[in-house]
């Protein structure tokens, strides 16, 4: 997620699931594509939520172009080529990870902001982890000092740390970053010792794997999202371009793991979109 905040839902669907394609906003076809540049095509089951960012999001210059089918986001992306993306993940038939493994893996819509937002139940309760950007294993050096560079453009982040619990992937990390000379590596080979470095020095971004032993990424940015003085440091998720069967359920069980844990209201996860937004301008 370039320059954006994450969030999850668990609404598992079965049996036959039908999807439609909403048009265009107002309806007037490709040529009612803003030409601001600010145009965000929202990824969302439910047309209700899309019509929730966009009336959130117009007022504030942005356009918002719907899209209920989510086979169709890398093809949409290409043609819109939008500001930014916000993308739900536990949709049925087709999930926001194998959204987002497509258009992370193709050159032409792997650069493209994506903000992970869900909103679930009557537009009441949503969920925010704090991911700013999301790559894919092999790691490539011009996506990851790409996806560091946009969330840099105020120069405050100089201190990045890397938790991976692949002693390899710490090094290459450690070894691009270095040889850029613009960020300083802060290395923890588990999820237990890149939260206690998060807690004594606290870092300017971090770079974390998902799935680690013990204590895995999704619990530390359960805990970054619940202090107030850790939620808006930029996280860049790391994970495999595919996942096996049991990576595959430990999304699953997050996704139920959120649900159990509290949330934040619809007007925070809003405010999580606008911050978003804002980062990826570059604005503080």
């Amino acid at each position: 997620m370039h320059g954006g905040q994450i969030g999850v839902h668990s609404a598992l669907g079965k049996g036959s699931t039908f999807y439609f394609t909403l048009p265009l906003y107002r309806g007037k076809g490709e040529e009612a594509v803003s030409k601001s540049g600010k145009v965000i095509l929202a990824i969302d089951d439910d047309p209700q939520v899309i019509s929730l960012y966009e009336r959130y999001l117009q007022p504030q210059g942005f356009q918002v172009i719907p899209l209920t089918d989510p086979t169709q986001a890398k093809e949409r992306a290409k043609q819109l080529k939008p500001y930014a993306i916000t993308l739900d993940i536990m949709m049925p038939g087709y999930d926001g990870w194998s959204v987002l493994n497509d258009l992370k893996s193709d050159g032409e819509t792997r650069d493209i902001p994506v903000i992970i937002c869900s909103i679930v139940e009557d537009l009441e309760r949503g969920f925010s982890l704090g991911a700013a950007d999301y790559l894919l294993k092999p790691i490539l050096e011009d996506d990851l000092l790409n996806a560091l560079d946009r969330l840099n453009q105020d120069g405050s982040i100089r201190t990045v740390l890397v938790v991976d619990d692949n002693p390899s992937d710490l090094r290459l990390i450690e070894k691009i970053l270095k040889d850029h000379g613009r960020y300083k590596a802060v290395l923890a080979e588990s999820g237990q010792k890149g939260w206690e470095i998060i807690l004594s020095h606290v870092p300017h971004a971090v770079i974390l794997d998902l799935f680690m032993p013990e204590m895995d990424g999704f619990t530390i940015l359960e805990k970054m999202r619940d202090d107030p003085k850790l939620r808006d440091i930029p996280v860049v998720v790391v994970s495999g371009v595919d996942l096996s069967a049991e990576q595959q359920q430990q999304l699953k069980e997050f996704g139920k793991r959120l649900l159990t844990k509290g949330a934040l209201n619809e007007n925070d996860l809003l405010n999580t979109i606008e911050r978003a937004l804002k980062r990826i301008e570059g604005k503080k």
